[in-house]
């Protein structure tokens, strides 16, 4: 019982936070339940959190669907499941939060000097490239946002354009995750059953923090989303050397 309520409460902060930034639900989440969940369970759950949560996200946002650079983005998906399925068999995890880490601390620097908001074109090795990383690390530790958070960042777009992609395209990515995870034997009955517990807490987060991001306006947005990436980064680099 004490594992179904951390679970609540972490994904319910979890899905708070991914409705305001658009995405972050796992990386909120994790942490409180590491506290008293095995991650044999958690990982699997957190796919399937996920999942739901950008259903949620992208049914909100359908209207503001922009499609440019969502295909390039399909295309590196399943490769990266599938890499993501081996990923900790060739390299070591605290090498890839290193590099990840300081990707993400670099870029969010960056990207607090530049805030062009206007859609502009990128090229589509990017997306492949974003696409990839997103499902290999999604596959792998339960963390897809950020690649992809890079990615539409450079693209540009308002506040409602950005979450609309991240949830076409984590709903496409999820599905390969889970699909890899299930395929690599970690999905369980008491995954499942621990999922179907939180549903509603994380369902009932992910659409306060929708309703609250309605009053953030598109340059806070994007202030918010490179801090969150400074963030993200400055955590991942510390794991690494912990």
């Amino acid at each position: 019982m004490s594992g179904i309520i951390l679970a609540m409460v972490g994904w319910g902060l979890g899905g708070f936070f991914n409705g305001i930034a658009g995405f972050g639900a796992a990386l909120v989440a994790m942490p409180i339940l590491a506290c008293g969940i095995d991650m044999a369970l958690a990982v699997p759950c957190a796919g399937l959190m996920v999942l739901a949560l950008n259903v949620q996200m992208a049914w909100s946002y359908r209207q503001h669907l922009v499609t440019t650079g969502i295909r390039p983005l399909l295309v590196g998906a399943l490769p990266g499941a599938l890499a993501g399925a081996l990923l900790l068999r060739f390299v070591s995890e605290s090498g890839l939060r290193l590099g990840l880490g300081l990707l993400l601390l670099c870029y969010g620097l960056w990207g607090l000097y530049s805030r062009r908001l206007q859609r502009r074109n990128v090229h589509a090795v990017w997306g492949m490239l974003a696409g990839f990383f997103s499902t290999s690390f999604g596959t792998a530790y339960g963390i897809n946002g950020p690649p992809l958070a890079v990615y539409l960042s450079m693209r540009g777009g308002t506040q409602s354009e950005t979450k609309a992609a991240l949830g076409v395209f984590f709903i496409v990515s999820g599905l390969f995750i889970v699909a890899a995870q299930a395929l690599a034997g970690v999905h369980s009955l008491q995954a499942v059953m621990l999922f179907a517990s939180a549903l509603p807490a994380v369902l009932l987060g992910g659409w306060a923090g929708i309703r609250f991001s309605a009053g953030v306006n598109d340059v806070n947005f994007h202030r918010a989303l490179h801090i969150m990436l400074l963030l993200m980064g400055a955590n991942m680099v510390r794991l690494s050397i912990s």
